[in-house]
């Protein structure tokens, strides 16, 4: 009964309060529970990885956020006319990182974002421009990357 009691006079206290503090209260118990509803936001898998692959690979490269942003743009980097490793891990070294942790960075974030890449550099399907003048391949020759005889 008391507790009736109390729900019926918390009842009349809400009820008497002027409408402003009213809607305050409703909005501040309906931001409550949409919070306690909301779904959790969950990361990329691949995102995830790549952090991983990083603290692994001794890798300095600051905030998260940042890190993955940086990774995920070179995927794009890569596949722009005349993109190539050398220039990405330059770009990424541009932005604050010694040249062999920004070539560790690139090559990590080659294997966890770029997996045509990947398959394009084990075939030796290089994504570089054909440099004019130079033939493909020299016929009978083993081992030659197109577009770059004799490596």
């Amino acid at each position: 009964m008391k507790a009736l009691a109390r729900t019926q006079e918390w009842i009349w206290l809400f009820r008497h309060q002027p409408l402003t503090i009213r809607l305050l209260a409703l909005a501040a118990g309906l931001l409550t529970a949409a919070a306690a509803f909301a779904a959790p936001a969950e990361a990329d898998p691949a995102d995830d990885n790549f952090i991983d692959a990083l603290n692994h690979a001794g890798v300095e490269f600051g905030e998260p956020g940042n890190a993955m942003a940086v990774g995920q743009s070179v995927c794009p980097m890569l596949a722009q006319p005349g993109g190539n490793i050398a220039a990405v891990v330059a770009n990424v070294s541009h932005r604050g990182m010694s040249p062999q942790m920004a070539q560790m960075f690139t090559t990590i974030a080659i294997q966890m974002y770029c997996p045509q890449e990947m398959a394009n550099i084990a075939n030796g399907n290089l994504s570089m421009p054909p440099i004019p003048g130079m033939p493909g391949r020299i016929p009978g020759v083993p081992g030659q990357l197109p577009g770059l005889p004799g490596i």
